[in-house]
C-alpha cells in the first residue's frame, strides 16, 4: 500500500536512532535533492487504522483510543466528520530534548476534506500557548470562508491571516486538498500551500517562535471550551511535519503522489509583461467594503497587468489576488506583490513596511526580480510648496531625511541582486510619495510653483543604472504630466508619486498609461499607474 515515502521503522529501532538521524537530517538533506520527494520527517501519521508516527521524533500521544477512520486519500483516514462514531481531537506532545526551534525552519502539510454545506469555523490542526496580559499565542489551520481553508499566526502582539476564498482554494467540494505551510525562522517568512502549489508569502513581523516546540492539536482549537462541540467536522490524512523548509518542487511533488495539478500554469515565456504600481488607499474600502475590493481587481483584471506593486492594502491583499487567480507576496500590512506567475525566493531589503524583493517565475526558468516599494508619506511637503514661498533647500532637506535616506539603503541593499551578466531584469515598482528630478526641473518650474527641486529618492535610482520606464517613453513633461496623485482630491499638489524603473537589457518598455477612472467611481485616491515592457530572450539560454 502506498501511503507513504516514508517506510516504516520499528518502534524500538526508532527509539535508539531518533536523536541521531534528527542531529543529521537537516544538515544532510539540506545539500539534496531539491525537486524530488523529501524524506526523514520528524513526524508522519497517516491513520491507516491506528495513530501512530512513522517519522523519525519520539512523540506522545493522547486522544488516540477509541478513533474513527474512514476512506482516505490513500488507505484510510481519521475521520471526524457528522457521520464518525468517535469525534475528539488527538494531541501531539514532543517531550524529547530536541526542539522544532533548533532548527533553521519546519514544513507542516496535511490532507482534508470538510463536510459539504457546514460553514462553521473550525480549527483543523494548530499550536497555542497563553502569553500573560495577552491573547494565546500560536497559529492555527482553519475552516474559512464559506468552505475555504484560511491560516493564522500570533505572537500576542503581531498577527497574520491568510483568508483564500472558497472560489480558488475550496475544501469542502468532496474533493480531498493538501494544505500546510512552511515558517523559515530565520527569514521570519512563511510560504503557503494549496494543493502542491506556493499560493502565498508572507513576511512575519514576530520573533518568538517557541510555540512550535509546543503540543501540537489536530481536530480542535488547543483553548476550546469544549473540545467535542468544537470538533472539526471532516477527515484528515497524511499529516506529517518536516525539520526544514521544504522546496516548492518538494511540495508539488508530495501533492502529485495522489492527485494531478489542479492549478493551470503557462508554460511558454510571454513576449510581453505587463506591471502595475498601485496605491489602492485601504484596498479601495471606501468604495465599499465588498464592492470597492471588487472594483480593485475589476480594474486590474482588465488592465491586463501581471505583476502588481499594491501598496496600502491593509488586509485586502489575499481577496484582490483570489478573485485573479494571482499569487500573493505579502511583505507588510501596506505593501504586496500581485502575480499572475508563480513567486519563488524572496529577498529581505531595507525594511518590511518600505520594500522588499521577490523573484517572479516566468516559464521555462526565466526569473525576473520584482521590489515594490512603499516610501513615506512624511513629510507631506504639498502644502508648503503650493503656499509660493517654498525654499528648495529646506525641501531638498526634508526629502533627503525622509525618503531620500530610505531609497539609498533600498538601492545599496538591491546592488547585490542586479544580475551582473544582465540575464535577469530587476524591476522596481511603488509609491514613492514624492516626484521625480527628471520633472522638477528648471525648464519646468512654472509648473511646480517655481521650485525646480533634484528629487533624492529618483535620483538615487537613476544614479544607480535604473531607467524610469514612464519619463523614457514620454519624456515631454508638459505633454505627459503623469500624475498619479490625485484623481479625487482637487485642492492638493498633483504630481507622479507612483513609478515603474527597471534594470537591465532584456526589458524594453512599450507603453505606459495611469489608470483613474471608473464609470461608477473609481476606487482610490491614487491613480494606477501601469507600464508594458517587451521581455526580450536570453543571451543565457
Amino acid at each position: 500500500m502506498k501511503k507513504s515515502c516514508i517506510q516504516q521503522v520499528p518502534g524500538l529501532l526508532l527509539l535508539c536512532l531518533g536523536l541521531l538521524i534528527l542531529m543529521l537530517s537537516s544538515c544532510s538533506l539540506s545539500s539534496g535533492d531539491k525537486t524530488g520527494l523529501p524524506s526523514l520527517p520528524l513526524i508522519s501519521i497517516d491513520f491507516d487504522g491506528e495513530v501512530v508516527n512513522s517519522g523519525v521524533l519520539p512523540v506522545v500521544f493522547r486522544g488516540h483510543g477509541n478513533v474513527s477512520y474512514t476512506d482516505g486519500v490513500d488507505g484510510q483516514a481519521l475521520d471526524l466528520s457528522h457521520t464518525a462514531l468517535f469525534r475528539k481531537p488527538i494531541i501531539v506532545s514532543n517531550d524529547q530534548v530536541t526542539r522544532i526551534t533548533d532548527y533553521p525552519g519546519t514544513t507542516l502539510l496535511l490532507w482534508t476534506r470538510l463536510s459539504p454545506y457546514d460553514f462553521n469555523n473550525y480549527v483543523i490542526v494548530g499550536q497555542k500557548n497563553e502569553i500573560e496580559d495577552f491573547e494565546p499565542f500560536g497559529w492555527t489551520i482553519e475552516t474559512g470562508n464559506y468552505g475555504s481553508w484560511s491560516w493564522h499566526m500570533t505572537d500576542g502582539v503581531n498577527e497574520a491571516h491568510y483568508n483564500p476564498l472558497p472560489s480558488r482554494q475550496p475544501i469542502n467540494d468532496g474533493k480531498w486538498h493538501m494544505v500546510g505551510f512552511s515558517v523559515n525562522f530565520q527569514k521570519k517568512e512563511v510560504r503557503l500551500y494549496y494543493d502542491g502549489v506556493t499560493v502565498a508569502i508572507y513576511s512575519l513581523a514576530q520573533e518568538d517562535f517557541s510555540i512550535f516546540n509546543s503540543r501540537l492539536f489536530i481536530g480542535a482549537d488547543p483553548y476550546s471550551a469544549d473540545p467535542v462541540i468544537d470538533c472539526y467536522n471532516g477527515v484528515i490524512d497524511n499529516l506529517t511535519v518536516w525539520s526544514r523548509v521544504l522546496s516548492d518542487s518538494q511540495v508539488k511533488a508530495i501533492f502529485e503522489q495522489y492527485k494531478a495539478p489542479g492549478f493551470k500554469q503557462r508554460m511558454t515565456v510571454p513576449d510581453t509583461i505587463s506591471v502595475m504600481s498601485w496605491n489602492t488607499w485601504g484596498g479601495g474600502v471606501r468604495s465599499g467594503k465588498f464592492v470597492g475590493v471588487h472594483r480593485i481587481a475589476e480594474i486590474i483584471r482588465e488592465s491586463g497587468a501581471d505583476i502588481i506593486s499594491m501598496q496600502d492594502g491593509f488586509g485586502t491583499e489575499v481577496t484582490v489576488a483570489e478573485i485573479l487567480g494571482f499569487y500573493l507576496y505579502k511583505r507588510s500590512g501596506g505593501l504586496s506583490v500581485i502575480s499572475r506567475y508563480p513567486l519563488g525566493e524572496t529577498y529581505d531589503i531595507y525594511r518590511r513596511r518600505a520594500s522588499g524583493a521577490v523573484t517572479v517565475e516566468l516559464p521555462n526558468e526565466n526569473p525576473i526580480l520584482f521590489c515594490p516599494v512603499y516610501l513615506n508619506f512624511s513629510p507631506n511637503n504639498g502644502p508648503y510648496i503650493m503656499s509660493g514661498v517654498a525654499d528648495p533647500d529646506t525641501l531638498m532637506a526634508r526629502e533627503l531625511e525622509s525618503r531620500g535616506a530610505e531609497m539609498r539603503y533600498i538601492v545599496w541593499e538591491l546592488q547585490t541582486l542586479v544580475d551582473r551578466n544582465d540575464d535577469v531584469p530587476l524591476i522596481l515598482a511603488g509609491d514613492f510619495n514624492s516626484g521625480s528630478h527628471l520633472d522638477w526641473t528648471e525648464e519646468n518650474k512654472d509648473l511646480h510653483y517655481g521650485v525646480a527641486l533634484e528629487y533624492p529618492a529618483t535620483y538615487a535610482l537613476t544614479r544607480a543604472g535604473f531607467i524610469d520606464s514612464y519619463r523614457q517613453l514620454y519624456p515631454d513633461v508638459r505633454a505627459w504630466p503623469g500624475h498619479t496623485w490625485s484623481p479625487i482630491f482637487k485642492e492638493v499638489l498633483h504630481d507622479r508619486e507612483s513609478f515603474i524603473f527597471y534594470n537591465g537589457s532584456r526589458l524594453e518598455p512599450l507603453h505606459s498609461r495611469v489608470i483613474n477612472t471608473h464609470e461608477l467611481g473609481f476606487p482610490s485616491d491614487h491613480g494606477a499607474l501601469i507600464t508594458s515592457f517587451k521581455l526580450k530572450k536570453s543571451d543565457l539560454k
